[in-house]
Formats: structure tokens, sequence, C-alpha cells
């Protein structure tokens, strides 16, 4: 979903939210509460730093199997690194993203009530 109307600093904010993840969605929140469009990525990194963290686990739980565990843990931490390079490019437009997972978890957190 595009919006033309997003200020150039805030997709500026919107990229440093996305691009630290958790401390850059924090620091938007409090600093910048009325960037729409930041707030949308701040909400979005902060489910990310989350699932990140679950990652973690079930990538270690995952990684105790002999080699099919180990591939498939570095798979997934693979499709994390290409999520992440691909939301830094997106916050980098004027694009509202939705990642699947990610943009699930941050319903919960309200990026719904932004």
């Amino acid at each position: 979903m595009s919006n033309p109307e997003v200020s150039e600093e805030e997709r500026i904010w919107g990229f440093i939210a996305w691009l630290i993840p958790l401390v850059g969605g924090v620091l938007v929140l409090v600093l910048k509460p009325g960037y729409r469009f930041a707030k949308h990525w701040a909400h979005l990194s902060i489910s990310f730093f989350i699932a990140i963290v679950l990652l973690g686990v079930v990538s270690a739980v995952i990684g105790l199997i002999p080699f099919i565990g180990w591939v498939i843990s570095t798979l997934l931490w693979i499709a994390v690194v290409i999520v992440w390079i691909v939301g830094i490019v997106k916050s980098l437009g004027k694009e509202l993203w939705k990642p699947p997972v990610i943009y699930d978890l941050a319903k919960v957190l309200g990026i719904e009530r932004i």
C-alpha cells in the first residue's frame, strides 16, 4: 500500500525503526509519536525482534537434530536476513509493508490503532 504524502523525514525514521529492530522501534515511538508511517515501521520492528527471539529458541531446539536440524536452522536464519533486507528497502519507499507473520504479531501489539 503506497502512501504519497509521506515526508522524507518520516521515511528516514521508518528506516531507522526497521534497521535496528526493537531499539529503533522504541526510539520512533518515543521521539516521533505523530509520524504514522514511522509508527507502522516501529510496530513491525518490535514484532520482528520478538520473531527473531522466538526463532532463536526454535532454532536451538531444531539445531539439536544432527545435519537436518542444522540445515533447517540455517535456512530459517537466511530467511530472516532476507526479510530484514526487503524491509529495509521497503521502509525507504512510501509503502506500508505487511509481512505475513510479523504483521500478525504487530496486530497483537496494536499496529491497526495507528
